[in-house]
C-alpha cells in the first residue's frame, strides 16, 4: 500500500459511529447517520479467542462482544482485529505468535466469505460496505513482534497489517511505553529511551513507506511527540481517552490531542472503566488489596 493509500485509510477512520440505533423500528436522526456512515472499530482483541479457544464469529456469542450477527445488527462496517502478543509470555519468539494470530483472521474470512472481506485499503472498506459485508483489517498492538527487524515489519505489511501500536504495556528496545496496568495506576513507568531511539525513528519512517499507520495509544508522552515529529503521514490513537476527564497515564492530554489534530490524525475513544470513570482506579486498588488479603 502506498503512502497515498495510507492517507486514504486514515481519512476513512475519521468516519466513526456517533450514536447507537434508537429503539423500535424507526431510526432517530443520529441512528440514520450511523447507518449511512462507514462505521469502524479500530481495536478488537478477538483474535486471542480465535486462536486459543477455537472461537468462530458465525454465531451470537454469550460471552464476548464481537460476532457476525451483532456486527451486522450494530451497523459495523469495518473492524481492526488486534494482533497482540504478550511480550513476557512470548518473549522468545513473538513473531511466531503474531503470525498465528494473523492466520486466524484469514481463516475467518475464508470460512464466512458471504459476510466478511479481508481489507487492505480504504477502497476495500468501501467495497465491503457496498456488498453488505464487514471488512476485517489488522492492527498490530505493540512493536515487539517485529523483533527489531524492518524486514519483519515489511512482511507484516504484506500480510495486511495496517497499523502498529508502537508499544503496549512495556518498553520495546526502541520506544518508551505508557506502562502496564500497575504502572498506569502509579502514574506511568520510568522512561528508558527518552521517547524513540534512532531505530525507533527508522521504524516510523518505514511504516510511512509501507502504508502502516502509526498508532500512538499506549506510548509514553515523549514517544508520542517523537513519532509526530518524524511521521510524514497522519497518526491514529486507536484506543485512547481524554485525560482532562480522567487523569490516567493511558489517556491523552489536551495538548497531545491538539498535536494529533494538527498532524491530521484521529483519536478513537477506548471504552474501559479505567479510562472513563473518575475514581475507578482508586476503587480498583482498594478492591484488589482486599482480594489479595483474602487469598492469603
Amino acid at each position: 500500500m502506498t503512502k497515498r493509500q495510507g492517507f486514504g485509510l486514515a481519512a476513512v477512520l475519521a468516519v466513526l459511529p456517533l450514536a447507537l440505533l434508537a429503539s423500535g423500528d424507526t431510526l432517530s436522526p443520529a441512528g440514520k447517520l450511523h447507518h449511512q456512515a462507514i462505521v469502524i472499530d479500530t481495536h478488537i482483541d478477538t483474535p486471542q479467542r480465535l486462536l486459543d479457544e477455537g472461537y468462530d464469529l458465525d454465531h451470537r456469542d454469550p460471552y464476548g462482544h464481537i460476532d457476525i450477527p451483532r456486527m451486522k445488527e450494530g451497523g459495523l462496517d469495518a473492524a481492526f482485529f488486534s494482533i497482540w502478543v504478550d511480550p513476557e509470555k512470548y518473549q522468545a519468539d513473538p513473531s511466531h505468535r503474531a503470525l498465528e494470530l494473523i492466520s486466524t483472521v484469514y481463516e475467518q474470512v475464508e470460512r464466512h466469505p458471504d459476510h466478511l472481506l479481508l481489507a487492505r485499503t480504504a477502497d476495500d472498506i468501501r467495497r465491503a460496505q457496498r456488498e453488505g459485508k464487514v471488512a476485517l483489517l489488522m492492527g498490530m498492538e505493540g512493536g515487539y513482534p517485529i523483533e527489531n527487524s524492518l524486514r519483519l515489519l515489511h512482511i507484516y505489511a504484506e500480510l495486511g497489517v495496517r497499523y502498529m501500536t508502537l508499544t503496549h504495556g512495556v518498553h520495546t528496545d526502541w520506544a518508551d511505553s505508557a506502562g502496564s496496568m500497575t504502572d498506569w495506576i502509579k502514574g506511568g513507568p520510568q522512561p528508558v529511551h527518552n521517547g524513540l531511539t534512532d531505530f525507533g525513528r527508522q521504524v516510523v519512517r518505514a511504516m510511512n513507506r509501507l502504508g502502516i499507520m502509526v498508532d500512538v495509544s499506549h506510548v509514553s508522552e515523549k514517544t508520542l511527540l517523537d513519532a509526530l515529529a518524524v511521521t510524514q503521514a497522519p497518526v491514529i490513537a486507536s484506543h485512547s481517552s481524554c485525560r482532562a476527564l480522567v487523569d490516567h497515564a493511558r489517556n491523552l492530554s489536551n495538548d497531545q490531542i491538539r498535536a494529533i489534530a494538527e498532524n491530521g490524525g484521529v483519536v478513537q475513544v477506548g471504552f474501559g472503566c479505567f479510562f472513563l470513570a473518575p475514581g475507578y482506579n482508586d476503587w480498583y486498588l482498594s478492591v484488589r488489596s482486599e482480594w489479595r488479603a483474602r487469598s492469603k
